[in-house]
């Protein structure tokens, strides 16, 4: 009996042992880690971050709230209207995927993006730009990179804008490739990615 109850009280050690390591590994995981895998030999990191909190709210909000409170009350209205006309459920079921999208462009768009900043992590060797947003990771050749641009955020944070021109038969115009963003160390990251492009220029 007391052997069996010995055994027993070692399994279950050994099995918390084990959940205890596996809890450890999963805690000290450094989510920068994925970049390893794209490095050469004679590559090395310059830099590493993440996006910070706040700042979620961009200058295209100025035209994207007004649309997005429009085309959600319009969606509401025909929901509305629809049943208190006693229409068949097939318009009453019509007007539901104007609402999801108005609830998404109005709200779940915000959600979308903090929760993203919590997955997305930047990493810039002597040879490129990675970024890692959730299970997609981006790589920018350090020798290919769009003109950089810089935003001072008003909590210090800034912004790293990586713009490139498109031609269209009105011109040219401008527009945002890939951004590294509202990091608390701008400026050591863009002293980074000017390290990197001054190397691989040599």
């Amino acid at each position: 009996m007391l052997k069996l109850l010995a055994n027993a009280g070692a399994g279950w050690y050994n099995t918390e042992n084990r959940c205890y390591l596996r809890r450890c590994r999963m805690n000290n995981h450094d989510p920068y880690d994925f970049c390893r895998r794209y490095m050469t030999e004679d590559e090395y990191i310059l830099w590493k971050g993440h996006p910070e909190k706040g700042n979620i709210f961009t200058g295209r909000e100025a035209v994207m709230l007004p649309f997005s409170i429009v085309w959600l009350s319009f969606a509401v209205y025909w929901e509305i209207t629809a049943l208190r006309s006693g229409s068949n459920w097939f318009m009453v079921l019509w007007g539901l995927p104007f609402v999801v999208i108005g609830v998404y462009l109005l709200i779940g768009r915000f959600i979308m993006t903090a929760y993203l900043r919590t997955r997305t992590f930047y990493v810039i060797t002597n040879r490129k730009l990675m970024i890692r947003k959730g299970s997609r990771i981006q790589i920018h050749d350090g020798r290919n990179l769009p003109p950089m641009n810089l935003v001072i955020h008003k909590n210090g944070n800034g912004t790293i804008l990586f713009t490139q021109s498109v031609y269209t038969s009105k011109g040219s115009r401008s527009s945002t490739a890939f951004a590294i963003e509202n990091i608390a160390d701008v400026a050591q990251a863009q002293n980074a990615v000017d390290r990197m492009e001054r190397q691989v220029g040599n």
